[in-house]
């Protein structure tokens, strides 16, 4: 994503804000929508870098198995710019809604669409 446009930029933004939204809204008890434990790690680590940028926080120790992967699922994606980091994780959710058969789906993508 090298020539950015400010509009292209506006809707990369808008669509990661109403991904966040979708993703905020998915009840625990819809088990078919919750997204693998590597799926989380991938958006954890987009979010953090499309939010913070580069991360700024020593690697934790491995014996910490929650922190340390959290920390490498972000470390993974240094270098990214937060604007790539926003479009991967829109194209990363659509993806995986995608796979999903559920009644909603749809909907819920055509909400960041």
């Amino acid at each position: 994503m090298s020539a950015i446009n400010s509009s292209s930029t506006f809707a990369i933004q808008l669509k990661f804000s109403r991904a966040l939204s979708i993703v905020r809204s998915i009840p625990p008890e819809m088990v078919e929508l919750q997204p693998t434990v590597a799926d989380k790690l991938q958006f954890y680590g987009l979010y953090k870098q499309a939010v913070h940028g580069d991360i700024n926080m020593p690697r934790p120790s491995s014996k910490q198995a929650v922190e340390y992967a959290k920390w490498k699922a972000w470390y993974k994606m240094k270098g990214m710019s937060p604007l790539e980091a926003q479009k991967l994780y829109v194209d990363s959710l659509i993806q995986l809604l995608t796979e999903v058969s559920y009644t909603d789906t749809k909907d819920r993508i055509g909400v960041i669409d």
